[in-house]
C-alpha cells in the first residue's frame, strides 16, 4: 500500500460514505468537453456534443472503472454523483456505467449547483467523502464539512489522489 493511500485511510472509517465524481475522475468526458468549448465556447460546446459519443468513446481514468467494479461487490456505502449538463446527458451517463458492469446508484447535479447541497454532508453526518477532479467542488464539499479529496496528479493544498485504488482498501 503506498503512502497516498495510507494518508487517505487515516481520513475515514468504516462508517464514511463515498461520492465519486465521473467526469474527471472515472472518464476522461471532462478534458475533452474542455476542448470543444475552447474551440465553441461553453454554451455552444454543450449544445453540439453529441452525448452518446462523448461519453462511450471515452477512455477510463487510471483503472476507475474496473476498481468500481470490483468494491461495488462489498463496498455499498457509495454513489457516483455526477455534473449533467442535459437529461440526455445523464441517460447517457447512467446507460453507459450500467452497460460496464457498474451498478453503484448515480445522483445527477445540475450545472452551477453545489454537489453538497444536492447531497448534503451533514445528511451522512459529515462522514462523508467527495473525490473530485475539481479543487473548488473538493473545497466546497469541505466547507459545508464534507471531506474532500482532489483526484489529480499534480500538487495539492488538499488531500488528493491520481486513482481510486484506496477504494480497494476500504472496509
Amino acid at each position: 500500500m503506498d503512502k497516498e493511500i495510507k494518508n487517505i485511510l487515516k481520513l475515514v472509517d468504516e462508517n464514511f460514505w463515498y461520492m465519486i465524481d465521473i467526469d474527471g475522475v472515472c472518464i476522461d468526458t471532462e478534458e475533452r468537453i474542455a476542448i470543444i468549448a475552447r474551440q465553441l465556447g461553453w454554451k455552444r460546446a454543450l449544445e453540439t456534443i453529441n452525448w452518446h459519443e462523448h461519453i462511450y468513446s471515452s477512455r477510463q481514468i487510471n483503472h476507475s472503472l474496473d476498481v468500481l467494479r470490483e468494491v461495488q461487490k462489498n463496498l455499498k456505502r457509495i454513489q457516483l454523483l455526477t455534473t449533467n449538463h442535459s437529461p440526455l446527458e445523464k441517460k447517457e451517463k447512467i446507460s453507459f456505467m450500467r452497460e460496464q458492469g457498474i451498478e453503484i446508484p448515480i445522483v445527477s447535479v445540475p450545472p452551477k449547483v453545489s454537489k453538497a447541497l444536492v447531497v448534503p454532508p451533514s445528511f451522512y453526518n459529515r462522514k462523508v467523502v467527495l473525490v473530485d477532479d475539481k479543487e473548488e467542488n473538493v473545497i466546497d464539499w469541505r466547507n459545508h464539512g464534507g471531506v474532500g479529496i482532489v483526484f489529480t496528479e499534480q500538487d495539492s493544498s488538499t488531500p488528493k489522489v491520481k486513482s481510486l485504488e484506496f477504494l480497494r482498501y476500504v472496509k
